[in-house]
């Protein structure tokens, strides 16, 4: 790659071996070299400061993933996703009562805690039974582009003004942990909220990236490789990925506990599992 500099009148003089230009050779290559260099030197010293003096400012900065803004780097990583995932009240108000009801559904199935699946469809009906369109989604997707395929269940809420989907999810900061967390990376899955996350999925989006970059610096601390179910689009596909909704109770036992909304009873819809089912062809005329 050939490099051009702009030389100003003193460096032409020196480099002609002007008299009092500063600078004589004794014809040995060393000597060369060294007047050379001094050259630069003197160019580096002056030329480029009066380029930044003249207003042509210092050369960019060479970027670096601890400062990107999307990622917030490690000292910003854990007040970002506390932002995103715990906004304050008046930002959102309909989330802050739906947090409580969230909460109070954990609480009095934390029984069931430990029974995934049924845990998720009793904290749906509780949801549903305090007036919230709630379901149980399972997202799936499939091995492509070095990630694993997998499946994952969460609850959601969609808002009806302005319509809008929140998930609801009691194991998302397990989801984030890894092995030999630096503090850094500690500090970003302890500002999870603890009971549950109860976010716009907007929202979740960004904080799985801002957390996944973290936990690759994390694990790179240690030498470790980052492994297919820890990068972001693995992370992502988890509750951003093709799912299939349900509010209908899996099970007479499931249907337990408070009754669900009349509405939600038959309400029920899929999305990204199956294509749509093709039309039946009309009957020919004959």
């Amino acid at each position: 790659m050939a490099v051009y500099i702009r030389l100003n009148d003193a460096v032409r003089a020196r480099l002609r071996g002007d008299a009092g230009a500063g600078c004589t050779s004794s014809g040995s290559d060393h000597d060369a070299s060294a007047c050379l260099s001094g050259l630069v030197r003197a160019f580096l010293e002056t030329g480029a400061g009066a380029a930044e003096e003249a207003g042509a400012g210092p050369a960019p900065k060479e970027y670096d993933s601890d400062d990107d803004d999307e990622g917030g780097g490690p000292r910003r990583a854990a007040a970002s996703v506390r932002e995103l995932l715990d906004p304050p009240a008046e930002e959102d108000v309909f989330r802050i009562r739906l947090a409580a009801a969230v909460a109070a559904a954990v609480e009095a199935k934390a029984a069931l805690r430990a029974h995934g699946p049924a845990f998720r469809r009793a904290v749906a009906r509780r949801l549903r039974g305090a007036g919230y369109d709630a379901g149980v989604c399972k997202s799936r997707w499939e091995a492509s582009g070095g990630i694993t395929a997998g499946t994952y269940e969460y609850v959601d809420v969609v808002a009806p003004r302005p319509r809008g989907r929140y998930i609801v999810d009691a194991d998302f900061r397990a989801g984030l942990e890894v092995a030999r967390a630096t503090p850094e990376y500690a500090a970003v899955v302890a500002a999870v909220p603890a009971t549950a996350v109860v976010a716009r999925e907007e929202s979740v989006g960004r904080a799985v990236r801002v957390a996944s970059d973290a936990a690759r610096r994390s694990l790179r601390a240690h030498g470790l490789h980052v492994p297919p179910w820890r990068k972001t689009r693995y992370m992502l596909a988890k509750w951003l990925g093709p799912y299939k909704r349900s509010t209908a109770a899996a099970s007479p036992a499931a249907a337990a506990g408070p009754m669900p909304m009349p509405s939600a009873d038959v309400k029920c819809r899929a999305v990204g599992f199956f294509p749509p089912t093709a039309a039946a062809p009309a009957a020919r005329i004959k």
